[in-house]
Order: C-alpha cells, then sequence, then structure tokens
C-alpha cells in the first residue's frame, strides 16, 4: 500500500525547483530537456553507449505514484541525443532497490563485458538503506536484475554492516586491479573488491589502523590524466569523507583522496587536488575542448542535513558547474543550479547534467523532483 498521496498535480513541485541555471560564456547555451514533475526522481547519470545515449540510474520510482515500502524501487534509463528517455529496467527494478550508479563491465571483466553491475538494497526505504547491500548484474538488453555477489559484514565501524553501498569502478586493464569491481559502504567503512566469479572480499577498512580515523569511502574511481590529476593518472584513487555515515550532525563534506599501494594494501593521500574530478570535454565542445567539469554541490548536504529541515523547503540556487582549463586554472562555467547531487557526462559535443536533489531513499522524500538538462556550444 503506498504512503505518500497520489497526486499529479505537480505545480507546487515544479515550482520549488524552477529551473535557473545559468552559462557563463556567450558561446554556449542552457537548457533543460527533461523537467521535474515528469518520472525522474534521483536520477546519476553514468556512461555513454555507442550510439550517444547516456546510460543513468535512478534511486527513485515504483510502477505506480506514491510510495510502497514493501517494494523495489528504481529505475535505469537511456537517454537518447534527441532528449528522450528509454527504459532499460522499468520502475520498481523487477522487485530489486535502489540501483546505485551501474558500471558496464569492461571485456577483461570475464564473460560479463557489456553487462551493468550496480549496487542495490537488499530491503526498501530507508531502514534498506541502512542494511546490507548487494551486486547485482543485468544484460542491457533484456533489463533483469540477477544477484552477483553479497557484501559481506566486516569490521568494527557501524557493527561491520555494508549499508549505504555504492558501485565504484572497474580495476584498469594492465594494472594490479585489471580484473576486478570495486565497491563500498558509507556505514561500515569497508572498501569490497568483486572478481567475476562473485567473490566479493573485503579489501581496505577505512579505519584505524589503516587511517587515522573512520571516514567513509564515498566514491572509488580511476584518476584522469589531467591538470591536478596528473600524477596519479590511471590509479584507482578512494574519496573519503572525515566521518561516518551514521554520525549524526556533522558536517564534514570535503572529500580526503587517498591512492592504493596493492603491495601491502596500504593507502596514501593525494595532495594538490582541490576538485573532484569529472568529464574531460571532447573535441566539438567548442572553445574548452579538453577542460575538465566538475560540481561544486554548495550548502546542500544530503548525508547529514536533517532530513524534516531540508525536506521542508525548496533547496537553495548555490550548486555551480566549475571547469578546469588544463593548465589547472579554476573557472565557474555554470550557476544557479538546484542543490543534492548532480552528475555530468559528456555526450557528443554537450555536457549532460542531472539534478537528484532530494534524496528518495535516506531521505524518504518521494516526488520526482529529478531532472536533465544540457549544455551545448552555439555553434559546431
Amino acid at each position: 500500500m503506498s504512503t505518500t498521496s497520489v497526486t499529479e498535480d505537480f505545480s507546487q513541485l515544479r515550482a520549488d525547483c524552477e529551473f535557473r541555471a545559468e552559462v557563463h560564456d556567450e558561446r554556449y547555451r542552457v537548457r533543460e530537456t527533461i523537467g521535474v514533475g515528469e518520472w525522474l526522481y534521483d536520477p546519476q547519470l553514468r556512461f555513454v553507449t555507442a550510439d550517444g545515449a547516456v546510460v543513468l540510474s535512478d534511486i527513485g520510482g515504483q510502477p505506480e505514484r506514491g510510495f510502497d515500502p514493501t517494494a523495489g524501487h528504481g529505475a535505469i534509463y537511456r537517454f537518447t541525443a534527441d532528449d528522450r528517455l528509454e527504459t532499460i529496467s522499468p520502475p520498481g527494478m523487477h522487485g530489486v532497490t535502489a540501483p546505485l550508479r551501474p558500471e558496464q563491465a569492461p571485456p577483461w571483466f570475464g564473460g560479463w563485458g557489456g553487462h551493468l553491475f550496480f549496487i542495490a538494497q537488499a530491503e526498501s526505504g530507508r531502514v534498506g538503506a541502512h542494511k546490507g547491500h548487494r551486486l547485482y548484474r543485468m544484460h542491457p538488453a533484456d533489463g533483469i536484475p540477477h544477484a552477483f555477489a553479497d557484501l559481506p559484514h566486516h569490521g568494527r565501524v557501524g557493527d561491520g554492516v555494508p549499508g549505504a553501498g555504492m558501485t565504484g569502478t572497474f580495476g584498469p586493464k594492465g594494472s594490479p586491479h585489471e580484473g576486478y569491481l570495486f565497491c563500498q559502504s558509507l556505514v561500515n567503512c569497508v572498501v569490497y573488491r568483486i572478481d567475476p566469479d562473485g567473490n566479493a572480499e573485503p579489501y581496505l577498512v577505512m579505519a584505524p589502523p589503516l587511517v587515522e580515523r573512520p571516514m567513509m569511502p564515498f566514491l572509488t574511481f580511476v584518476a584522469p590524466d589531467h591538470s591536478q590529476w596528473k600524477d596519479v593518472a590511471g590509479e584507482v584513487i578512494i574519496a573519503t569523507r572525515a566521518t561516518t555515515y551514521l554520525e549524526h550532525g556533522e558536517a564534514k563534506t570535503d572529500l580526503q583522496y587517498w591512492r592504493i599501494d596493492d603491495n601491502d594494501r596500504s593507502v596514501h593521500p593525494v595532495t594538490g587536488v582541490q576538485w573532484r574530478a569529472g568529464p574531460v570535454a571532447p573535441e566539438g565542445f567548442g572553445p574548452y575542448a579538453g577542460h575538465m567539469f566538475t560540481v561544486d554541490e554548495g550548502s546542500t548536504n544530503l548525508l547529514h542535513a536533517s532530513i524534516n529541515e531540508l525536506n521542508a523547503k525548496p533547496l537553495p540556487y548555490d550548486a555551480r558547474i566549475i571547469r578546469i582549463a588544463p593548465d589547472g586554472t579554476e573557472h565557474v562555467f555554470v550557476d544557479g543550479v538546484q542543490g543534492g547531487s548532480t552528475t555530468l557526462v559528456f555526450a557528443g559535443n554537450r555536457l549532460v547534467a542531472a539534478s537528484s536533489r532530494k534524496s528518495y531513499s535516506t531521505g524518504e522524500y518521494h516526488e520526482p523532483d529529478g531532472s536533465i538538462f544540457v549544455v551545448e556550444p552555439l555553434e559546431g
């Protein structure tokens, strides 16, 4: 049974999430393509397919409006070059809950090249976010999720529960991490390493004695060969926040970056980096081809803000898209973006951005406040 009212009148929601983004370069334009009040809740852009479509996951959404806490939620879509959403896995995810940041397996991940892999909750809603998570596999042609590996309990932080899971990255070919997928849990602060046979190993615990205090491994990614990241280009990087998921009231949102020494499974700080790594513009993106783009989320802190306070009013419009030139200089490219969580991907000659705003799962906010907008050059 649904626990929220079902309504098709989203006029107030649209007013609260009015599109106000502005691009600070007259050679580009910004436009909203999928608006609030349609079918997106917490969209996360992931990667581009050969035909130029962007694969994205959505943590929220069920076959019918409202929220049924006993059912699965979320979806996986393709956002096409002509601004349409095509379904890979429909809202409700065939009973699976909250697909998080799916990655496409490379050819060197066993026989699974081209399949989608993602972490999802074992139970729905906020309660499920704090409980065990598992890794799923999906062939994009049929959109059916298959359980691939359960993340084992491990460590002392958060009672060892692998909750608030996040899909990370596949190890680069030719590196010590080739043939593995990294995932991480924010509750027990563990980085897991999964092989093509579905064996999930607690690989690193981001807590003493490895590091000075427990910290959430928020992201794992491969460092780009760009500006501040050049010294560690091609390495698997862990991005942490110096707090834990269950430390209520904390507001430490700055990311700390760590490189891995696989010889002794130690981690070492990456210094001189201010901005999270982002996509690099391809040829065709006007004068900024070769520039990296990343997001400043502004004052909205979805991890440790009071949920009731956060949901009670519109989010501020202080998030920005930052352009980083190859020489490392930083420039505001787009501002007036509503805070929350913003993801970026380049598809052809345009920068595609998705706004998640308020959290469907951990924030128990079940309105379709997600949207997609694009930035594109006026010529070329």
